[in-house]
């Protein structure tokens, strides 16, 4: 018969290992508490002094894991005085001042400029430079010529005579005489005459020379090919026989006019233009970018660029621009320098002092000066030719691809008068000009932007193959 099983007895281990066990887990629980603790204790210390709290957010945020890109903000610019004109009344030389930005509608994020940048390269272009034949040949001069008389006033010039304005406009002399109430040929103590013409010529070009020292009555008629009597009968009673240096010699120049086979010699020159393919503007004139972008070439005999790294545009953009500078230096005869200023970079974006100028379609182009202001180094309001002004701006009006001309308010009437003198009607001059509307009136595609004082703002239309360029109207 078996024996009964004792019953199980536990190791006289067990107990103590037990022991052991309920010791770590306690230990472990006070670990665990610790920094539970300290962590409290920091955070409380951290809301008893906000400010460290609030240091160290601000550090955490200006070092990001990954850098993001710059935000571009829009320049504010506060002055008592126009920008670009200083106290005195002098103009400064700076372009670009006074900008406007294009903040109306959707604007184009940079990502998905980027995005239609790379899609652009990706095609391929034609390597051969496209002609500007399709540029219509318009002549830019103004002038009505309709043979129907019209009334004007006619400035009298230092020793002219009755019968030199009757010759001069093709009119009889009697005629002079009766519509001015004159008594004989002398003009003595009359600034100006009536007149009832019919095309009359262009109004004369006054010339103010500074002698220099050894210069002669004769030396400057042979420079400025006029006659010695007539330079000294303009200057009568003002200089003496013998010329000094510093003396300003003033005489008058007759503008050549439009030829009326003009158009022929400027179709020749114009098909001489050459401007490369493929130059893309993309996004708006603020926010924009210039894909393959157009370097404008040297041409000292049509204008100067001011800053060569800064005269890159779109195919289109450069094509305009060559193109009116040819019809207003063909047109006009006008030999005085020109100068280009920021057009855009080459791949196009924001360059200061720039808010547009980013996608190639804006131009800068400083105002004719007359030629006492050639190579002032400070020049004024009075020292701009704005009769040439009027006829550059006019050569790019012509082309009918202007968006906007860029220029203060307060020159728009010195540029009305001086279209009107060119011959300009009313009707023309409503549809460009602004003035003599109010400044914030959305009238005229010359427009009033502040700062546009030595220099105007000539603003391209997006060209038919541009499909991402976006314009504001």
């Amino acid at each position: 018969m078996p024996l009964p099983r004792p019953p199980t007895r536990l190791p006289s281990r067990l107990p103590g290992a037990l022991a052991l066990w309920l010791l770590l887990l306690v230990t472990g629980g006070l670990l665990v508490a610790t920094p539970a603790e300290a962590a409290g204790s920091s955070a409380r210390k951290s809301a008893s002094k906000p400010g460290k709290s609030k240091k160290k957010k601000a550090k955490a945020k200006k070092r990001p894991s990954r850098p993001s890109p710059p935000q571009i903000l829009p320049v504010s610019r506060e002055a008592d005085v126009p920008l670009g004109l200083t106290t005195s009344g002098e103009l400064e030389e700076e372009e670009g001042e006074g900008d406007e930005e294009d903040t109306e509608g959707d604007i184009t994020p940079e990502a998905e400029l980027e995005a239609i940048e790379r899609e652009l390269l990706a095609n391929p272009v034609d390597p051969e430079p496209m002609m500007v034949v399709e540029l219509p040949l318009v002549i830019s001069d103004p002038r009505p010529i309709d043979n129907k008389p019209q009334w004007i006033l006619h400035t009298v010039i230092p020793g002219e005579r009755a019968t030199d304005i009757a010759k001069r406009y093709s009119v009889e002399l009697r005629r002079v005489t009766l519509w001015n109430r004159l008594k004989g040929d002398s003009l003595q103590g009359r600034k100006t005459l009536r007149l009832h013409v019919v095309n009359p010529p262009l109004p004369r070009e006054r010339i103010e020379h500074v002698a220099k020292r050894g210069e002669t009555w004769e030396t400057l008629a042979k420079q400025y090919n006029v006659e010695v009597e007539q330079l000294k009968r303009w200057n009568r009673g003002r200089l003496g026989k013998v010329l000094g240096a510093k003396e300003k010699v003033v005489f008058w120049r007759e503008q050549p006019p439009p030829s009326a086979l003009a158009g022929v010699g400027l179709a020749a020159r114009l098909a001489q233009i050459r401007v490369r393919a493929g130059g893309i503007s993309i996004g708006r004139a603020s926010r924009g970018r210039l894909v393959r972008g157009v370097e404008l070439p040297e041409r000292p005999d049509l204008y100067t660029r001011r800053k060569p790294e800064e005269s890159w545009g779109s195919s289109h953009t450069i094509m305009q621009l060559m193109a009116a500078v040819t019809r207003f230096r063909h047109e006009t005869g006008f030999n005085r320098a020109v100068v280009i200023g920021g057009i855009s970079r080459a791949r196009g974006g924001r360059f200061r002092p720039h808010k547009s100028h980013q996608s190639g379609r804006d131009v800068d182009i400083r105002m004719p000066l007359t030629a006492a202001g050639e190579g002032k180094k400070h020049t004024s309001v009075g020292d701009i030719d704005w009769r040439a002004t009027w006829q550059l701006i006019h050569a790019f009006l012509v082309g009918g691809q202007v968006e906007y001309v860029f220029l203060e308010h307060s020159l728009q009437k010195r540029l009305y008068k001086a279209a009107r003198e060119a011959g300009a009607t009313k009707e023309q001059l409503a549809q460009w000009l602004q003035w003599p509307n109010q400044p914030r009136t959305n009238k005229g595609v010359i427009r009033h932007v502040k700062g546009h004082v030595v220099h105007f703002h000539v603003r391209i239309r997006c060209a038919e193959n541009e499909n991402h360029c976006v314009m504001a109207r």
